[in-house]
């Protein structure tokens, strides 16, 4: 089910990527050109009421149901753009009490969110629609079919880091909840690096695909490596996904690159080369939708 917009309520534009792709430096893009990412944010600039309502312990295991995405998108548009208190059916009330109750520090579910973003989520207000609004939170590539048709108009930037680096990150958290929903056994006996670029391979190309298919432009893939370089292209392909007039790159915007080319201190002989190979051919694509406005 779509949402419907508040009269002058622009449509969204979000953030995505695996864990640790560097996506938090898009976010302070999104604010430079005056988007409201919302105000309960992690240091990572990621939106908690996103996390407390996508990051479900229920939906590790099992691929959620089309309504309980669309629930969870109604909800978080609602409590962005107008609040959610006074505006809540029973039923809603509920499952937001049920999220909150899994969540630290009396539950046991660690998805980066707590109870108390929750009891803010329910009490949230607005005493008007923001002129222009998004979000940035590295799951929502997961969701973002169900995302794209529940809230009309949609803009998406989809952060890609190099695969064989990514396999080395510490940050593991999506391929060990969600690999299932990509056909992936959610297994220990495969080494976790191998599983990182499994998902990798599996995530980004699932994004890629849908991004050209469904939401030509309105989907744009940000290579992190080639931003890095040369961020200014990439901050003029951002102002234009928002219909936004071009401007200088903010002199003061945070680029600080870590980690680039750690696959080379680690023994690559643990993959198949076939993965190796996929990697090749999906890195280029991102390469080329990097050099245009939208995915080809």
């Amino acid at each position: 089910m779509a949402v419907t917009m508040m009269d002058g309520t622009p449509p969204p534009v979000a953030i995505g990527g695996l864990g640790g792709s560097g996506t938090r430096v898009f976010a302070e893009m999104l604010r430079y050109a005056g988007v409201d990412i919302g105000t309960r944010l992690n240091r990572s600039l990621d939106n908690l009421w996103f996390t407390v309502l996508f990051k479900r312990a229920a939906w590790v295991g099992r691929r959620p149901e089309d309504e309980e995405l669309s629930t969870a998108a109604r909800l978080f548009c609602l409590a962005t753009t107008r609040g959610l208190a006074q505006r809540l059916e029973p039923e809603d009330a509920t499952l937001i009490a049920d999220l909150a109750a899994d969540l630290p520090p009396n539950g046991g579910w660690q998805c980066g969110a707590r109870a108390e973003h929750a009891a803010d989520l329910l009490a949230s207000r607005r005493d008007r629609p923001p002129l222009s609004w998004g979000w940035k939170e590295p799951n929502t590539h997961v969701f973002l079919p169900a995302l794209d048709r529940a809230l009309p108009g949609l803009r998406y930037i989809h952060v890609v880091r190099d695969g064989r680096d990514m396999a080395f990150s510490a940050n593991t958290w999506q391929t060990r909840h969600w690999a299932h929903l990509y056909g992936l056994p959610m297994t220990e006996d495969i080494p976790l690096p191998v599983r990182q670029l499994r998902y990798w391979l599996r995530a980004n190309r699932a994004a890629l695909d849908y991004g050209a298919q469904a939401m030509p432009g309105r989907f744009i893939v940000m290579p992190y490596e080639a931003f890095c370089a040369d961020p200014e292209p990439h901050w003029h392909r951002l102002l234009s996904l928002l219909g936004k007039p071009a401007s200088p790159l903010p002199s003061d915007l945070a680029i600080q690159p870590t980690t680039i080319g750690r696959a080379g201190t680690h023994d690559m002989s643990l993959f198949d080369p076939a993965d190796i190979a996929a990697v090749q051919m999906l890195s280029e694509t991102v390469a080329h939708c990097g050099e245009t406005e939208a995915v080809p």
